[in-house]
């Protein structure tokens, strides 16, 4: 069962940055999950809120208390140099692909659609990234990253890629998502990931990652019940 490091080194620990990354290399990950979204102007970063003032905070203390009220899209990628996650700066998605790159590391890349216009355009940015490489390094993402999300539409552009689709808990029709995106996984929150939900994921041939697990008691049962991820923010898990 492999482990990913949820948003690097674990939510609210200098996550979705290349320090949160390197925190979790150093602790002897080898997969890392991420957040990417994208700016006003179209270009993907890696940030989890759809709000400013808890993940990324401005650098200018005068300008914090607007922080809760700025939308991350509504922002350009050079606004975002007014930013910052307990001191480090807000990468952008191609930063952080040769981050993993030159350390070896697998990644799950998790598509934050803002909202549904902009669900398909953050597939295509990402696409777009991807395609941008060296062909070994764009064989190298085919063959071992990961493209997850809630927003399936921002999925579309990506099918040829390993891509799997997110669920709090598992819904009636989610084969049916599952066969036209062609997705090789379900990712479930752990409330959902109960013993009939992986039966049901399981007979379709399917992976079954869990998030977000810091539980080691709670690891070993997933992974007795055929679980073959986990995503969690302990760094010893």
């Amino acid at each position: 069962m492999q482990l990913w490091a949820h948003r690097g080194s674990g939510k609210g620990e200098l996550e979705n940055t290349l320090k949160g990354f390197e925190i979790a290399l150093n602790s002897g990950f080898k997969a890392v999950e991420f957040d990417v979204m994208l700016t006003a102007d179209g270009v993907p970063m890696i940030h989890h809120d759809w709000v400013m003032g808890r993940c990324a905070r401005s650098v200018d203390p005068a300008m914090a208390a607007t922080d809760p009220l700025t939308r991350f899209d509504s922002l350009r990628a050079r606004d975002l140099r007014h930013y910052s996650v307990q001191g480090e700066p807000i990468p952008s998605l191609a930063q952080t692909i040769q981050f993993c790159l030159e350390h070896g590391m697998r990644a799950n890349v998790e598509l934050k659609a803002t909202h549904p216009a902009n669900a398909i355009a953050l597939g295509r940015a990402v696409k777009v990234a991807v395609e941008e490489l060296p062909a070994d390094q764009q064989h190298h993402i085919c063959e071992n990253w990961v493209f997850s999300s809630f927003y399936h539409a921002s999925l579309l552009p990506l099918k040829g890629y390993d891509l799997a689709l997110l669920y709090e808990q598992l819904p009636d029709h989610w084969a049916l998502h599952a066969d036209a995106l062609q997705a090789s996984a379900i990712h479930l929150h752990w409330s959902g990931a109960e013993p009939t939900a992986l039966r049901r994921i399981h007979t379709t041939g399917r992976l079954v990652r869990v998030y977000t697990v810091n539980d080691a008691e709670q690891a070993k049962t997933l992974q007795a019940l055929g679980v073959k991820g986990l995503f969690t923010d302990r760094m010893t898990l």
